[in-house]
């Protein structure tokens, strides 16, 4: 990249990326905001939005309604909920075009891909869950790990529509882990 712009809400993680960062000089700059805010529209047309739970990605996205918009390629990290910030990508019209899971510290991510298309749809709730991660290493493990959050959500659900359809997609997620 010829400039990095690398930005944070709080002053010691952006400190923190300065001495991290010191060896490319002024090919990065420092930013001191909230999310998206601290970039002008067309600033930057790769960003990455890593290290918080997906709610967080998604308040920092529609804080910037300049992202919907083909010319802009994300990169999403999100440390939780990442079928949540998959569903609502579908439903505001971005697509994934790439996924990958990767493990640090015991803790499964999903690297996310995605570009504006105004396409939007509905996914399955068996997509949110598992996005483009088929087939990739680990994703046994990272299904199994999806899997049991939701077996703990299904009980707090009462009778009804909506536990009989999470416990279809438990057993859809249970064969897709045996895989």
């Amino acid at each position: 990249c010829p400039l990095v712009l690398a930005c944070d809400l709080r002053p010691g993680p952006l400190e923190k990326a300065r001495v991290t960062c010191a060896p490319y000089g002024d090919k990065v700059q420092f930013r001191l905001g909230s999310g998206l805010a601290v970039l002008a529209p067309g600033e930057a047309e790769d960003i990455i939005i890593a290290g918080m739970g997906a709610e967080t990605i998604i308040e920092i996205l529609e804080a910037a309604p300049w992202v919907f918009d083909a010319r802009y390629n994300l990169v999403l990290v999100p440390a939780t909920k990442h079928s949540i910030l998959r569903r609502w990508l579908a439903r505001r019209g971005f697509a994934l075009r790439g996924e990958t899971l990767c493990q640090a510290a015991g803790r499964w991510y999903a690297v996310m891909n995605a570009q504006y298309t105004g396409d939007a749809r509905e996914p399955d709730g068996l997509y949110c869950l598992t996005g483009l991660t088929q087939g990739q290493p680990g994703c046994a493990d990272y299904y199994a790990v999806q899997n049991a959050k939701l077996k703990k959500y299904r009980l707090g659900l009462p009778d009804g529509a909506e536990r009989d359809a999470v416990g279809k997609l438990i057993a859809e997620m249970d064969t897709l882990a045996a895989r």
